[in-house]
């Protein structure tokens, strides 16, 4: 049975917000105990019980991991009020402890999800709109921005740091909502966008990205990067998924990678391995902190990182980031493919063949002995390359039918537009889905 201690103890304001997690945590249930807490992991297979290895168990002071039988143990002064539980195909459980020896058994689960953008989310509109999707059994997954492109984090999200560099945004009523939908038995996502932020460069100049010349390096869409190589870097976006983590039931991190266009310096100093080094280390910093606060943990990846010989000069690895994430979301939006990928001429033009495709390269990516799950984001949104392919109810159906079908776990739809295609959920609600845990 692996173990993990709060490590981070020397690393202050991280600390301290698994700290403050931890006494919530206590303070919900009985007073801790001063005999050890043990317990077995279940889940019905087959008609019966069956242990669950490799969960992460957490009381908020200690992490550790069930074992081939299902069994965790934490000693008496690793014991809180609560427990929580992540296994990649199944339900996040938080739960009050009140003995010494506990069952739990976990509820497989399969996500189909949306992306609501930061600024549309807290609108009263948007949220009746979205407790009718979910009322009709459309969507049992929301994802919402904790920290967004421009840099800007929810309030509930806010560290020191936030406050200083003046990143922290209003709370607008989202913690409510998200409470809200905790109780229809949602399951909510919370992204980060990592190192692409412009607000925290401008005020951490250090430890942003550089040009070849010396200069700060600015992408095509004239925004700054940080620096994933810098520790301080990791550690912002890491308190911050912290501090959502009882928000939620995952943290997601987005643009966990370094910017593709040319002239970074990164690339010339960093070979392929030390660029996935960098953002393997932020994988296993991140998985330790969000898992001891009681979340599942995910990654968005390029899709081409799914057949490209090393790290596509982004330092994203899916072998080695499988080793530690719960949920791997390549974007495998058909539009993003070039001329004759997959020997396609139009890709665009064959959204549920590309996914397909990319699906399989994708599970023959990950380590053998990972527990990854791969859920990734599809097209809903109008082609925007040459041919301009329509995106109707057909195109994302197909793409969603060619996911289940391939071993995927659930998917999550990308439009920021917010015009999803509900003739599409309505029509692939009772598919059969075999995700890598359930096929292996």
């Amino acid at each position: 049975m692996l173990r993990t201690r709060a490590r981070f103890a020397a690393l202050g304001a991280l600390a301290l917000l698994i700290a403050v997690i931890g006494s919530a945590w206590n303070a919900t249930s009985a007073q801790a105990s001063a005999t050890p807490l043990r317990g077995t992991i279940y889940a019905w297979s087959d008609g019966r019980l069956q242990p669950v290895p490799h969960a992460a168990v957490t009381t908020g002071a200690a992490l550790v991991r069930s074992d081939a039988q299902g069994r965790f143990e934490f000693a008496a002064d690793e014991r809180s009020g609560r427990v929580a539980v992540v296994k990649p195909g199944f339900d996040v459980v938080r739960r009050d402890v009140y003995g010494d020896e506990i069952a739990i058994v976990l509820r497989e689960f399969v996500a189909r999800g949306i992306f609501v953008p930061f600024s549309e989310s807290p609108k009263p509109s948007i949220q009746r709109w979205i407790r009718g999707l979910v009322e009709r059994g459309l969507i049992n997954t929301v994802v919402f921005d904790i920290k967004e492109e421009a840099g800007r984090v929810s309030h509930y999200a806010a560290t020191e740091t936030t406050d200083a560099i003046g990143a922290t945004h209003p709370d607008q009523g989202m913690t409510a909502f998200l409470e809200e939908l905790d109780e229809m038995g949602v399951y909510r996502i919370g992204r980060i966008v990592t190192f692409l932020d412009n607000r925290y460069t401008a005020w951490h100049p250090q430890n942003t990205l550089k040009h070849v010349n010396g200069t700060n390096f600015v992408d095509s869409m004239g925004l700054r990067w940080s620096s994933p190589f810098d520790a301080e870097t990791r550690q912002y976006n890491i308190e911050i998924g912290v501090a959502a983590a009882p928000y939620f039931d995952e943290i997601q991190y987005d643009y966990v990678r370094l910017p593709y266009e040319n002239g970074l310096a990164a690339r010339t100093i960093y070979a392929s391995a030390g660029r996935e080094a960098a953002i393997t280390t932020f994988a296993e910093e991140a998985a330790e902190a969000i898992h001891l606060a009681g979340a599942a943990i995910s990654f968005d990846v390029f899709g081409v990182i799914s057949i490209s010989a090393d790290d596509a000069g982004i330092g994203q690895s899916l072998r080695s980031l499988s080793e530690h994430l719960d949920y791997i979301c390549p974007m495998l939006y058909p539009s993003g493919w070039g001329d004759w990928s997959f020997g396609i001429r139009y890709p665009p033009g064959r959204p549920g063949q590309v996914v397909r495709l990319s699906m399989e390269a994708t599970l023959l990516r990950l380590a053998e002995d990972s527990h990854v799950e791969v859920r990734p984001w599809l097209q809903d949104f109008h082609d925007y390359g040459k041919e301009g392919v329509y995106y109707g109810p057909q195109q994302v159906r197909d793409q969603i039918r060619e996911t289940a079908a391939s071993g995927g776990n659930g998917f999550m739809l990308w439009d920021v537009a917010l015009t999803y295609e509900e003739t599409a959920l309505e029509w692939t609600a009772d598919l059969a889905w075999t995700p890598r845990w359930a096929s292996g």
